[in-house]
């Protein structure tokens, strides 16, 4: 792991061992750097990173359908973000003649519908059982659109169902139904959205059933804080602190620790996290656990010995 000049001058990386000849004022320098430039490595946002926006939905309908397979129940959370660019403004009677034109191999297709398709997150019905729900993010003017004509709100939800089967390989129950008193079910994820580029999953050329324009999504980076043990010199353990908002139970949490590595992520895929540590761990000594309360996750790290 690249360090500042004065540290990795000091610091035999290959073997991660201290050189014989540094002062005890040089070795507590060089361990506070080592892991303080763990930290802000993965901490400082890339080039690629600040291309994203990340985007909280705001409430708009729900739809109730299920799972053709397993007849689970599936709600989509229809959310809106004036992120999301707005569609082609047409008519009823020109969206009618396109879907009719479909099947015509000299008709091409231009309408697209930009939208955003979370991850399924596993949520309790009112019945207290167990069910899916999915967060779709439009423009906001696209849901006044749908909820004021049929015939778009029609379209529209061929198109989320076309898209949800082509992101995720889920086929749900076409007899959806629109719940009039509930505009969300469950939590509504956060989501990490491309400043400028779109994926184009519909294309111009005419196909017997059309497809969605996705935003292209990212999944987020959590904020943590590495500790070490003692406080100063060579840790004998590196405490991880990471915080995991809207993550309410451990078993949606992965965390995978090699020798001197630590990547955590989630199910859903909402945050995702890979650290290279600069020290080598005890791998099977390891241990972490969830705080639900706090959405913290702490991870118990044991340092291998310097060999002298």
């Amino acid at each position: 792991m690249a360090t500042n000049s004065e540290p990795s001058e000091l610091f035999n990386v290959g073997s991660k061992q201290p050189s014989n000849d540094m002062t005890d004022e040089e070795l507590q320098n060089m361990y506070k750097n080592l892991l303080l430039n763990s930290q802000e490595e993965n901490d400082n946002p890339t080039k690629e990173e600040k291309l994203w926006n990340s985007i909280k939905p705001t409430p708009g309908c729900c739809i109730k359908t299920k799972n053709t397979e397993n007849k689970e129940k599936v709600f989509i959370n229809i959310c809106t973000s004036s992120t999301v660019p707005t569609p082609e403004t047409i008519t009823e009677q020109e969206l009618i003649k396109m879907l009719e034109n479909l099947d015509d191999p000299n008709e091409t297709v231009n309408y697209r519908i930009p939208m955003s398709i979370g991850e399924a997150h596993a949520e309790v019905d009112n019945h207290g059982k167990g069910c899916i729900a999915y967060d779709v993010i439009i423009n906001p003017n696209y849901l006044y659109t749908i909820k004021n004509s049929n015939v778009f709100f029609g379209f529209f939800m061929s198109v989320v169902f076309e898209g949800l089967s082509h992101k995720y390989q889920v086929n749900l129950d076409r007899n959806w139904v629109l719940l009039k008193n509930k505009k969300f079910l469950g939590r509504l994820e956060q989501q990490n959205l491309r400043k400028q580029t779109l994926i184009q999953e519909m294309p111009t050329q005419t196909q017997s059933k059309p497809l969605v324009t996705e935003l292209e999504t990212k999944v987020k980076k959590p904020k943590f804080e590495i500790l070490q043990e003692p406080e100063s010199g060579y840790p004998d353990f590196l405490v991880a602190e990471v915080q995991l908002p809207g993550i309410n139970k451990a078993s949606s949490i992965l965390v995978d620790i090699g020798e001197d590595r630590l990547v955590i992520c989630t199910r859903p895929k909402q945050y995702s996290l890979d650290i290279f540590l600069p020290f080598n761990l005890i791998q099977e000594e390891c241990g972490s656990q969830f705080d639900v309360g706090l959405s913290t996750l702490t991870i118990t790290m044991p340092v291998q010995p310097i060999k002298l």
